[in-house]
């Protein structure tokens, strides 16, 4: 089954999300303007945002439920030392 979303595609969001603008996105990624602009166009298609506005409003609401989901798994710290009976 395809994802709704394409890895690179939700990696470009977060881009510019972290980086302000889509031409900083690219910059920080490697990729040429137009790249992040296809990869942001296809996201806002899959998803039906108009703008890229709205697609990081709905990146930023699924992922908030994700996280609030996610339960980590406790790691021992690091050089804890591991003690069985």
């Amino acid at each position: 089954m395809e994802p709704l979303v394409w890895r690179r595609e939700v990696g470009v969001v977060a881009a510019v999300v972290v980086a302000g603008s889509e031409k900083a996105a690219a910059h920080r990624l490697g990729l040429s303007h137009s790249t992040a602009k296809h990869h942001l166009a296809n996201a806002r298609s899959k998803v039906g945002a108009a703008t890229t506005a709205q697609l990081v409003w709905i990146w930023a609401a699924v992922s908030s439920i994700v996280l609030a989901r996610w339960q980590p798994v406790a790691r021992p710290a690091a050089g804890a030392v591991s003690v069985r009976s």
